[in-house]
């Protein structure tokens, strides 16, 4: 079978606490034939340092620096510009994945053909103890039901350059998030997209509670905006599209809701 080159964009700022899971977990992929790109934003902390020790120990990492902070969407076109290989994957520099999740979905597109592959994922939250939760995802990703709920998790996708092109983030106004969100949307308008779905978790997601994400409100206004603006659709169906992603991320991130202790991830 063929082993292409897959392109792993990591955006990094202030990510020190974080950064060396992120990149050991993908050292350790059984699937080996990849690059990855750590795009260090400007960081403040050590973030920068660590990056190139990583860089420097090991060929197929590159370090691209930005004295600046540009943003997570200027630094990931930068990565997407600069990617080499025949497929595109996203990990979040404090995401992490199991061993076999690249492996996992190259057997699958080879198998499905599939152009964009995704998966359940994990979330975790860090505090006194850890917590985990699997989610489980809408499995036939589409324009229709993305609008419903963003069932693509950044840090688990992985899609064809040769069957999609090089797809690049739109800039959107500070006080909008979901950046994810809308750059999916905006691929499946624009192209043809056979996605496939792995229903076993590859990816975990640290969930912050500081974080942009974790404002519910906010989150949901968002997804509202860029519903309205890529979808062009009634407002009855906004409306109902709404409430049902509404409560699907209250139910992901609900802290009684299948949520597990464990002691190690």
């Amino acid at each position: 079978m063929e082993t292409p080159l897959i392109s792993i964009i990591m955006p990094c700022f202030n990510a020190a606490d974080t950064l060396e899971k992120a990149v050991q977990c993908i050292q350790k992929q059984t699937y080996t034939h990849w690059e990855l790109l750590i795009l260090e934003d400007g960081s403040v902390d050590a973030s920068l340092q660590l990056a190139g020790q990583f860089a420097r120990a090991d060929k197929r990492i590159q370090l691209i620096n930005s004295a600046k902070n540009r943003g997570v969407i200027r630094m990931r076109n930068l990565g997407i510009r600069l990617a080499k290989g025949q497929w595109i994957a996203f990990c979040d520099a404090d995401d992490w994945w199991i061993a076999e999740k690249l492996e996992m979905q190259m057997n699958l597109a080879h198998t499905s053909k599939a152009s964009l592959l995704y998966s359940a994922v994990y979330y975790v939250r860090l505090k006194k103890q850890i917590h985990i939760k699997e989610v489980q995802l809408i499995a036939d990703a589409s324009f229709k039901t993305m609008l419903k709920t963003n069932a693509i998790p950044m840090s688990s996708a992985v899609y064809s350059v040769k069957k999609l092109g090089k797809h690049y983030f739109q800039q959107a106004p500070d006080n909008l998030i979901h950046e994810d969100y809308a750059y999916w949307l905006q691929l499946f308008k624009k192209r043809k997209v056979d996605a496939a779905y792995i229903r076993k978790p590859t990816t975990f997601i640290r969930l912050r509670p500081h974080s942009r994400s974790a404002n519910l409100l906010r989150a949901a206004r968002s997804h509202a905006i860029i519903m309205h603006r890529e979808g062009q659709l009634p407002f009855v169906i906004i409306a109902l599209n709404f409430v049902f992603y509404f409560f699907t991320a209250a139910r992901k991130r609900i802290p009684w809701f299948g949520w597990k202790e464990v002691e190690t991830v």
